[in-house]
């Protein structure tokens, strides 16, 4: 394969009607350009100049040469271009993965704000509650929730926010009894949790420097926190959710905490994307957007209330 930068120069070359004129253009030595001529003609094995003393015209074979030369030079003008506008101005398509509450409570709502601050990004969201790797999966940025450690330092991570599981009931269901004054006393109580791996859950609650695992066998068993919220909301049991998608309802009342000096450890809300170098700016700008409205923020719960009203 011929060297490209000798099929631009060549073309340099019959466009500017001479070495010296396309040595000035392009800032290199007439010597230079035309030892790369030279060493072209011969690896092609026919003469694409003609040169005499006082003027250097093209064979016929060499104007069908810069032809195609000159073809080569403009899709590598315009494959410049398209690096030059993608690291320049945020555009071009952006695959980004998000846990699906997350993407209920806090992303939906605020990707409208970023498409309309960034007209020439395409957006590929995938919500899904499956682990994503974004290296092998060509995922641009992904966004997840996570506890320490992480066990991924190869990726680059922004924490965007933070947020701890808290359990949290309604005032009916406390009513019923006295409430539940230690871990212990949760498995008298109804409870709803995410899935695991079998019929009965564990509960890894923290006060202090002790630890307390809870074993239960959740009434409900959701991926779907709102759904979680909601059961909690109707007094159908103790719910261990994230205190960023049910503070409104604890602070207006409608949930209170059980056990509230118990808890789980503190999770991170993060961007995790393969690298920094080479970044485009599709991805920063979404990532300093998102890092600019925390989860918890007023859309967020203002997005989770129009949720729960349902």
């Amino acid at each position: 394969m011929e060297d490209l930068n000798d099929l631009a120069l060549f073309a340099k070359v019959v466009e500017h009607k001479g070495f010296s004129a396309a040595g000035e253009q392009l800032g290199i030595p007439k010597s230079r350009v035309s030892r790369h001529i030279a060493r072209l003609e011969a690896r092609l094995g026919v003469r694409l100049l003609q040169r005499t003393s006082r003027r250097l015209t093209v064979t016929s074979v060499g104007q069908l040469f810069y032809e195609r030369c000159q073809a080569v030079v403009a899709m590598g003008e315009s494959a410049r271009d398209v690096i030059h506008q993608a690291v320049s101005e945020p555009q071009g398509s952006l695959r980004v993965s998000c846990p699906i509450t997350l993407a209920q409570f806090w992303l939906t709502p605020l990707l409208p704000e970023f498409m309309k601050a960034f007209p020439k990004v395409r957006l590929l969201l995938s919500v899904t509650n499956r682990r994503i790797d974004p290296v092998e999966e060509q995922v641009d940025v992904v966004l997840r929730v996570r506890r320490p450690p992480f066990d991924d330092s190869s990726l680059v991570v922004r924490r965007l926010g933070q947020t701890t599981d808290v359990l949290v009931a309604s005032p009916s269901l406390l009513a019923l009894d006295a409430g539940p004054v230690d871990p212990d006393d949760l498995a008298n109580w109804p409870t709803l949790s995410i899935p695991g791996d079998g019929e009965r859950q564990i509960w890894t609650l923290r006060s202090g420097t002790t630890v307390a695992e809870v074993a239960h066998q959740p009434r409900l068993a959701t991926t779907d926190m709102f759904a979680l919220k909601r059961a909690a909301l109707e007094g159908v049991g103790v719910a261990l959710l994230p205190e960023i998608i049910c503070g409104d309802e604890l602070q207006d009342g409608k949930l209170k905490r059980v056990l509230p000096e118990w808890h789980c450890a503190v999770s991170e809300v993060q961007a995790a994307f393969p690298t920094r170098r080479g970044m485009l700016p599709a991805v920063r700008a979404l990532v300093d957007f998102l890092a600019k409205h925390p989860p918890g923020g007023n859309t967020g719960r203002k997005l989770t209330a129009q949720i729960a009203a349902r």
